[in-house]
């Protein structure tokens, strides 16, 4: 079953049989998404993703445990745009450490980063070495930004070119028009995308393989990178539907993978 770990009384966390579960941390941000998108739309996507995840799938077997999202990542690419807030590297670095101790601590040897904010991800990767390290847990760490997840569904749906889901996008705007439709103002809604010299050449892009160290106004003038005017709530609705689907076989994946255990042989 999956159960949010803040409903959760301490006894029945104490009986939880730890060798039996996994413990998600689910990682989002608040910063501007353009001017039609409110700063909370990775927080909101991934916690409304989740809700959907604990609605529709169960894991008789095993207790997946969602700890409570963290709201605020590393944004400082958009620190230029109001509204955005962001902890620094080494804050949210010793915020997510400290969080995986305690974890650690209560007997829990299987956690998951989930990520919602492409700025978290080379943090993310970094530290959940650190934390095999340190905490001697299992850490994985699950980012659909810069990884394949979301390619199967997209090469179905998605209308706009490379550049076209990236940021306040085709992708995000319709999951946050499925899930929170009165916070999108699709009036406002503006594509845009990076200069030529940023994604046509063959070495230097901000996709790489040499990426430069960019804010989001070197790239973008409004706080878009990508084509948000061909998003629709019936495209939100085939991701979340998707993206449940792929989760479950993900986190079946995570659950039968022990690779700590490899090193005794």
């Amino acid at each position: 079953m999956i159960t949010e770990w803040a409903r959760l009384t301490t006894k029945e966390i104490e009986a939880i049989k730890k060798e039996q579960s996994l413990v998600i941390v689910p990682i989002g941000a608040t910063e501007q998404h353009g001017a039609h998108l409110p700063v909370g739309t990775d927080s909101i996507i991934l916690g409304n993703l989740l809700a959907e995840l604990t609605k529709r799938v169960d894991f008789p077997e095993y207790e997946v445990l969602l700890a409570p999202l963290l709201p605020v990542g590393k944004s400082n690419e958009h620190m230029d745009f109001s509204g955005t807030l962001s902890f620094s590297t080494m804050t949210l670095y010793h915020m997510i450490d400290d969080l995986v101790q305690g974890i650690s601590r209560h007997g829990f040897g299987k956690i998951l980063l989930m990520n919602s904010h492409g700025g978290n991800t080379d943090l993310l990767n970094v530290l959940s070495r650190d934390l095999r390290i340190k905490h001697n847990v299992e850490v994985f760490v699950f980012d659909w930004w810069f990884t394949s997840f979301w390619n199967d569904i997209l090469s179905q749906v998605q209308q706009s070119g490379d550049y076209g889901v990236f940021h306040a996008c085709e992708l995000e705007t319709s999951l946050m028009l499925h899930f929170c439709p009165e916070l999108v103002d699709m009036s406002k809604a503006v594509d845009e995308f990076p200069d030529h010299q940023l994604t046509d050449h063959e070495h230097v892009s901000i996709k790489g393989p040499i990426v430069p160290g960019w804010k989001t106004q070197d790239v973008s003038l409004h706080g878009v990178i990508g084509a948000p005017t061909l998003a629709s709530a019936e495209k939100g609705r085939q991701f979340v539907d998707y993206a449940v689907q792929k989760l479950n076989q993900m986190l079946l994946e995570v659950i039968e993978t022990n690779y700590t255990k490899l090193g005794s042989h």
